[in-house]
């Protein structure tokens, strides 16, 4: 990182070598793109509940990496500040992917996906395109032009494609970081019409909640997980905690009924077979001022535990395009 950026932003924690293979956990603290600043405290309450569980699977080495944090100590807007703080965090993930690591990303909202998924697809460029399971009870495809709320954790899915504000879409290359077809999201619920006319137009595969009722979670997750490895050169898969029941997961800013049952997700995560190519995860939106009984914060621990026991299975870098 330049003296530029840690201008903007402050780190804790600092990186230690282990021996592979290792999962990073990357603590995203960002709550500006909610209308509920309460975010940016996920990741230190998760790092209070987590450390000695993370490092009980004896096939990976779950180690608390940098917590990167937003700075507004500056005059600038709130579209200036995520920017450069999702900078800062996709800096950090492609330099995790250079050094053979694998990753996953606690945030924070959700907009720090822009920061997580463009860094991973930056790291792979030279071996091929990104691919990108999101399991969300929203499309999260907004832009500046047809958002209610004007929030950007609303808008990354959109962000990622290409649509939306230049600060967001161009970071470390003016491109597109994500294809439409590499693309699943899984457990929708929740969406503006003009979210789901863009992703529809694109050709974007849309699981929604209905879907999973008849067929399974874990058939859903096969298909997503089929699609985004098929053709790419690693993938991700990013969870937003609304996607989980209120029951299991109160504390989130923007809930939505009929959500993913937390047991459900959690042994689907864990029973993926997701190969060789998968780059890492993101779990965000986690809100800990709205918990209720630790409900919320016992649920994403369990989360992360699976998270990191699906790692197991999974073999070093360096890895080559799916054919």
């Amino acid at each position: 990182m330049d003296e530029r950026h840690e201008m903007y932003y402050t780190y804790d924690c600092p990186l230690t070598e282990q021996s592979p293979p290792v999962v990073s956990l990357i603590g995203a603290a960002l709550g500006l793109g909610s209308s509920l600043s309460g975010c940016a405290q996920g990741p230190d309450i998760l790092r209070q509940h987590q450390p000695e569980l993370l490092m009980s699977n004896a096939h990976v080495q779950a180690i608390w990496d940098e917590l990167i944090r937003a700075n507004r100590s500056r005059p600038e807007n709130v579209v200036s500040t995520i920017s450069r703080f999702c900078l800062a965090l996709a800096e950090r993930v492609k330099e995790t992917i250079d050094n053979g690591e694998r990753f996953t990303v606690i945030g924070g909202d959700h907009a720090c996906a822009i920061g997580t998924w463009t860094g991973a697809a930056m790291a792979i460029a030279d071996r091929g395109p990104l691919g990108l399971v999101w399991i969300d009870a929203h499309l999260d495809a907004h832009t500046p032009e047809t958002s209610p709320s004007h929030c950007i954790h609303g808008m990354p899915v959109a962000s990622l494609l290409g649509y939306g504000a230049p600060d967001l879409t161009d970071l470390l290359r003016p491109e597109a970081k994500l294809l439409p077809q590499h693309l699943c999201l899984v457990g929708v619920r929740s969406y503006e019409q003009d979210e789901i006319e863009l992703l529809k137009k694109l050709g974007v595969r849309i699981i929604l909640m209905e879907e999973i009722h008849r067929y399974g979670l874990e058939a859903a997750l096969f298909e997503a997980v089929n699609i985004a490895s098929s053709g790419t050169a690693g993938f991700g898969i990013s969870i937003d905690v609304d996607a989980i029941h209120t029951d299991d997961a109160p504390a989130v800013g923007t809930p939505a009924a009929d959500g993913i049952r937390a047991t459900q997700l959690i042994s689907a995560i864990a029973k993926l077979n997701t190969g060789q190519n998968l780059l890492g995860y993101e779990i965000a939106e986690f809100n800990p001022s709205l918990d209720i009984e630790e409900q919320t914060v016992n649920t994403i621990c369990d989360l992360l535990v699976a998270t990191v026991a699906n790692y197991s299975s999974v073999n070093r870098y360096p890895m080559s395009p799916s054919p």
